[in-house]
């Protein structure tokens, strides 16, 4: 849980905010920098799985990890997930592509 909200904050904070943990991300090898290649869906259909998550990111651009989060007990989604890309040029252009695609009633950010 802890993870989840500092993630929001940064994200809600913007570019300007000074307050990342991690110092300023500045990366010489874009492969390393996490910041410009993982990114956080949110507003998932309920009843998405895995694999559509998975093999609609893996559409746009090699995919180095992604996870639908679940609820640990239920199993049920929690509607977002994480999607980690290997080229952050992939990444720009999901955003690009996939933010506000509706999907059934729900429509992804």
């Amino acid at each position: 849980q802890q993870i989840i909200s500092t993630m929001e904050t940064q994200v809600s904070n913007g570019p300007t905010s000074n307050s990342i943990p991690n110092g300023p991300v500045v990366s010489t090898n874009g492969s390393t920098d996490d910041s410009k290649t993982n990114l956080i869906v949110n507003y998932l259909p309920q009843n998405m799985t895995q694999e559509e998550f998975k093999s609609l990111f893996g559409s746009i651009g090699e995919i180095e990890s992604c996870k639908l989060v679940r609820d640990k007990i239920t199993g049920q989604s929690l509607g977002y997930g994480f999607v980690n890309y290997v080229d952050p040029n992939d990444a720009d252009k999901a955003i690009n592509t996939l933010n506000g695609l509706k999907l059934q009633t729900k429509t992804i950010k």
